[in-house]
């Protein structure tokens, strides 16, 4: 779960036996940061079929030295009718088709040097305001160098360069892949890891993008760094268990109180467990710092539990089922004009945390959500979840879609809104992924006082990653 982002060194001589026999029917999994994908367990395989001879290219004259290319073609339609509840210039029927491509470059020397090279293109329509992070001409989405060394047991590396940061399953940090274009930064990273623990200290600042070829830049006005620590299974006990600190600052941010200038800094931990078919994740965040002349002063908390069912035999295919319940909860901004701000909002969320359709934030906001998942084999699941969404403080706004408030003037109630949901995901095979989604989303009474209405959403996606 707590994937590392160094290349750590290898037993290779446990892996040598596995990858004679490897296929890239049985090969390890594409990951969403391609980057931590190793295919070193590839070099002595005798016979690579074609895929394996793009992941595995030894470098003449350089052992323990290789080249993997690798890349992603996506399309996605998402369709509203209408947009974000009928509120606002864009609240009315409409459908986005998107398209992406990304390739990468992933080159090894030795086990000491490494450089990852990303570049994508994207293209978006139907949207009627277009976003800066769904359209661009070729790009550079990452490009960084690491030097790893050995030290104490473990791994020391440093990496610089345009990345995409990683802070195990944080509710709060995310890559923002349903986007077209995912989030990188630019700046500095250091980790130590070993097979139990990981240290990371970084300082970013977000990479603008900008529509024209190769020209998106340092985003100077805004700054991210801290740092993040990983245990794996502690005094043997089957978990793992994450903390982390850091700081966002922005020159300038709008909430419902006003805009202005914010220095959040956010500090939390989280454990995951996953015992004899129990599934558990929680996780509790605490911010401090400025919002203007206001002192922040704020906490969030995301619970998920769930349990596997042992496989079983329905209408004639062996079925996984899963049951479980997630839950959010974030402050909100009780009294606009005190001395005190405690509407929470993570440092670059993920826009999908409370729900798919990516329209409602979770600030100021909490919801609870049973689901249901059946896993059919080879490769097929299939979801159901109903989810209730709630305002936590009266004074506050609903947060949507990046920039957008919510606001129903004089409006007491707290009912936002409650979303029924349906969808399915196949791995085809190692390289198709297919997926679909349909929710309703019920207007809730302060939906309503603010002049939306219920809708619909759904969603088709095709993607081909190698």
């Amino acid at each position: 779960m707590f994937a590392s982002l160094a290349v750590p060194a290898r037993a290779q001589d446990e892996e040598d036996d596995e990858a004679v026999e490897v296929s890239a029917a049985q090969a390890k999994p594409f990951r969403l940061y391609r980057w931590q994908e190793d295919y070193s367990y590839l070099a002595n395989k005798r016979q690579r079929d074609a895929w394996e001879q793009i992941k595995y290219i030894p470098l003449p004259g350089l052992p323990g030295s290789w080249l993997s290319l690798g890349g992603e073609a996506r399309y996605r339609l998402d369709g509203y009718s209408p947009y974000l509840f009928g509120i606002g210039k864009s609240g009315f029927d409409w459908a986005s088709n998107q398209e992406r491509l990304l390739l990468d470059f992933d080159l090894h020397i030795g086990q000491v040097f490494r450089t990852f090279v990303q570049f994508d293109t994207s293209h978006e329509g139907g949207r009627p305001v277009q976003r800066a992070y769904d359209q661009s001409a070729p790009d550079l989405r990452q490009g960084f160098v690491d030097v790893v060394l050995p030290m104490a047991g473990g791994n020391f590396m440093v990496r610089s360069g345009r990345e995409e940061l990683y802070l195990g399953d944080s509710r709060w940090l995310s890559v923002r892949d349903p986007t077209n274009i995912r989030r990188s930064f630019d700046g500095f990273l250091a980790e130590y890891n070993d097979r139990m623990l990981t240290l990371r200290a970084f300082a970013a600042h977000p990479v603008n993008i900008l529509p024209g070829s190769f020209d998106d830049a340092t985003l100077n006005s805004e700054y991210f760094r801290g740092g993040y620590a990983a245990v794996r299974s502690p005094f043997g006990i089957p978990m793992a268990v994450d903390a982390y600190v850091y700081g966002r600052q922005q020159a300038s941010v709008t909430y419902a109180r006003g805009t202005a200038a914010e220095d959040r800094w956010s500090g939390g931990a989280r454990i995951a467990s996953s015992v004899r078919g129990f599934e558990l994740i929680g996780e509790a965040t605490y911010q401090w710092g400025s919002f203007g002349s206001a002192a922040i002063s704020a906490y969030g908390a995301f619970g998920d539990v769930g349990y596997r069912f042992a496989p079983r035999d329905f209408l004639r295919r062996k079925v996984t089922p899963k049951l479980g319940v997630r839950a959010h909860y974030a402050s909100g901004d009780d009294n606009l004009n005190s001395g005190a701000f405690h509407n929470f909002t993570g440092a670059y969320p993920a826009a999908s945390v409370i729900s798919e359709m990516s329209l409602l934030s979770v600030s100021n906001a909490t919801n609870i959500q049973p689901y249901a998942q059946m896993l059919i084999a080879p490769g097929l699941v299939l979801g159901a979840n109903w989810n209730f969404v709630r305002k936590v403080a009266v004074a506050d706004s609903v947060y949507g879609p990046i920039g957008t408030l919510i606001t129903a003037k004089g409006s007491k109630a707290l009912d936002v809104a409650q979303i029924g949901q349906v969808d399915m995901t196949w791995e085809a095979n190692r390289f198709l992924q297919l997926h679909a989604l349909y929710a309703h989303i019920y207007a809730g009474q302060y939906i309503r006082d603010a002049g939306g209405r219920s809708f619909d959403y759904y969603r088709l996606q095709a993607m081909w990653r190698w």
